[in-house]
């Protein structure tokens, strides 16, 4: 009984955080991200390995996963979906775990409602969720009470997990974990035992990859194409508004969504602030905190890789643990300048908590128009209804053009310019590209010539247009710019016509 009570809060907390991200866990597709993960899975499934014989930029643990599920109950938009929510429930937990050993119940739950709603939108079959899962749990283990070496090797073994997952993240957590030891304990042997337990772990998980592909190409494909392709990816720091009057208060939530990254700045530098103040003060820092700011700088360089919605989460999740400690702390001890961080601290928060809420009533009460998808690999999910008719009859299409045990290939509205690819048809199709190249910066002349010279090779009985202005959007980057490249869309011209338009598909089949 003793036990059936220690387990119910968090078990309550875990369902209501799986509720609120669960509740639109079947609205809307995202023929990016969505597509690409599904696509490596399905990739994997059929033998080909991560890395050697095709792109893939993260760890190999969740399409290996996903692949698995595939195997078991097939291929499905499902899955993904139900694991992102569970991992989204369970950081809310982890959070509210660490808040309340050192802020009480009150803080605690604010801050699990803050994770909770940040981890639920915008969604993204990213890996991030369940890498900062991993460790978030790695810190929230580095601060229990048990022995200091047991510590760090637990601690360790999740670091290794979130690895698995992405690297950046484990980075992250790696850091925040040995600053927390290094403050509490300042024991070499602590510190390298932590190391030690990531490493092996994480070696583990990319070994057979660095065998099949060589370190050279592992290193290229998880860490060098990022560093070396990173202005194609980034946005400028979102400084001045231009969106809706904030005369109603749909202007006024924009403004806020808006200003997020300024007020994480904000979050940040006052929890700096307050550490810094408390180690003159005290001659210390909590080892909690000093851990979760390094995790927090971490966090900082992946907002600051793409300044939009996607990337501010995890520093969302990480001051929304950090802001309550300081706040109960400033109140608490009341320093010359406790009140004015209490007060900065509490208005950060409040805001980030107000953003994250905002977004889930918004989502609830005032949901999009959808209609499902009625294909089999849909499951279920729904998107808005011209395009899940046009999804229908774009797959209906292909199904009959296309066998089973030939490939297809979905080409961009236009080649020179290039946002995002639309990997996701692949997945619902059920049909293979004909090329290696599910997503990439295609409008480089190198990535045409490649993709040209296997189209020539393949054939494929059809190619699908994809024209959606989200697919050719301009970005402040070195993505938005015209690369005066048209290579593929001469081949196509050449060899193919429209044989019929369906919204934002084009199908394309042989001349």
């Amino acid at each position: 009984m003793q036990v059936s009570r220690r387990w119910t809060g968090p078990a309550a907390l875990f369902a209501g955080a799986a509720l609120v991200s669960g509740f639109s866990l079947l609205r809307g597709i995202d023929p990016f991200d969505e597509g690409l993960v599904l696509q490596a899975a399905r990739r994997v499934s059929q033998g080909q390995v991560p890395y050697r014989d095709f792109l893939w930029s993260y760890g190999p643990a969740q399409p290996y996963l996903l692949a698995g599920l595939f195997k078991l109950f097939g291929t499905s938009l499902v899955p993904w979906r139900v694991l992102w929510m569970l991992a989204n429930a369970g950081t809310a937990v982890v959070a509210f775990a660490l808040v309340r050993r050192r802020a009480g119940v009150a803080w605690a739950v604010a801050g699990w409602l803050a994770v909770a709603c940040a981890m639920a939108q915008p969604r993204s079959a990213n890996p991030f969720p369940f890498a900062l899962l991993a460790a978030l749990a790695a810190v929230l283990v580095t601060a229990g009470e048990a022995p200091v070496r047991a510590r760090a090797v637990r601690a360790g073994l999740l670091v290794g997990v979130a690895a698995a997952f992405r690297l950046d993240f484990a980075l992250y957590g790696l850091a925040g974990v040995l600053v927390m030891l290094a403050v509490e304990t300042r024991r070499v042997r602590a510190l390298g035992l932590c190391v030690a337990g990531a490493a092996g772990l994480a070696l583990l998980a990319y070994l057979p990859f660095a065998i099949a592909d060589g370190p050279g190409s592992l290193y290229d494909a998880l860490v060098a194409t990022s560093l070396r392709e990173r202005d194609y990816w980034t946005l400028p720091f979102p400084w001045s508004y231009g969106g809706p009057s904030v005369t109603s208060a749909k202007g006024v939530k924009h403004l806020l969504d808006f200003y997020v990254p300024a007020l994480l700045l904000a979050g940040l530098a006052v929890a700096a602030g307050a550490a810094l103040l408390r180690a003159i003060r005290e001659r210390r820092v909590p080892a909690a905190w000093a851990g979760m700011l390094a995790f927090g700088l971490g966090a900082l360089a992946y907002l600051l890789s793409r300044t939009d919605d996607f990337h501010s989460t995890p520093l969302i999740v990480l001051l929304s643990v950090l802001l309550p400690l300081v706040i109960v702390w400033a109140l608490r001890e009341r320093p010359p300048a406790g009140l004015p961080i209490a007060a900065a601290a509490t208005v950060v928060f409040a805001l980030l908590l107000v953003h994250g809420t905002a977004n889930r009533l918004s989502a609830l009460f005032e949901p999009p128009r959808m209609s499902e998808v009625h294909l089999a690999v849909a499951d279920g999910a729904e998107a808005p209804p011209a395009e899940a008719r046009a999804l229908e009859r774009v797959v209906a299409l292909v199904h009959v053009r296309v066998p089973p045990d030939q490939p297809f290939y979905v080409a961009p509205a236009r080649s020179d310019l290039v946002r995002f690819t639309n990997p996701l048809l692949y997945v619902l199709a059920e049909r293979d590209n004909a090329t290696d190249r599910d997503f990439g910066l295609i409008a480089r002349p190198g990535t045409q010539r490649r993709i040209v010279a296997q189209l020539e090779r393949a054939r494929p009985p059809v190619v699908v247009r994809w024209t959606d202005p989200l697919g050719s959007r301009r970005e402040p980057n070195l993505r938005g710019s015209s690369s005066g490249v048209h290579l593929l869309d001469a081949w196509l011209a050449r060899n193919y016509r429209l044989a019929e338009r369906l919204h934002h598909y084009g199908v394309l089949v042989p001349r």
